[in-house]
């Protein structure tokens, strides 16, 4: 075995130990403090969470330093890393708002199959076709479909244009059978 890998290697276990022990030591200090001034347990565990934060840090840094590792390569992939980590959940986000919102459209309705709708101020006019899961669908006075991401009509006003001729329910306003 090369002895470079061997130095390496116990350099590791040293800055392992090292750090464990001081902040056991650490922790201890705290307890005690902790029990001598009667400080809250809550203040007493969210010390230890930062000081169990610290040496996982301190750590990483020194085994880092250890295996000569280039900071500037760690930081240039923890940066791509959170990147593609942070588009990833926009992507989900969107997907589950969508969702989300077809359900919420559903169980609430505020506007049905066949109604005409105006979604403002955009001036999006059309009758719905379709409530779907990621969706709605309207076909506009062109005879052309309008696809409106649902988590859209929680963000701008919609203005129900009904038909009476066509919605008898309208004309009888204690009728809710649907």
């Amino acid at each position: 075995m090369d002895t470079v890998l061997i130095k390496k290697l116990i350099f590791s276990a040293a800055v392992f130990l090292a750090v464990n022990a001081l902040f056991y030591l650490l922790k201890l200090s705290a307890r005690k403090t902790q029990q001598k001034f009667g400080i809250r347990k809550s203040r007493y565990f969210a010390i230890r969470r930062i000081m169990t934060i610290a040496s996982m840090l301190m750590t990483t840094v020194l085994l880092l330093l250890v295996w000569e590792i280039s900071l500037h390569n760690v930081w240039v992939s923890l940066s791509g890393i959170l990147a593609v980590t942070a588009i990833a959940f926009f992507a989900i986000w969107s997907l589950v708002g969508n969702i989300l919102a077809g359900i919420i459209l559903y169980f609430t309705s505020p506007f049905k199959i066949e109604d005409v709708i105006e979604v403002m101020p955009d001036e999006i006019c059309g009758t719905v076709l379709a409530i779907n899961t990621f969706y709605t669908v309207l076909l506009d006075e062109d005879g052309g479909y309008i696809n409106i991401p649902n988590s859209l009509f929680f963000q701008k006003y919609i203005r129900v244009k009904r038909d009476r001729k066509h919605r008898p329910d309208l004309d009888n306003p204690g009728n809710n059978e649907d």
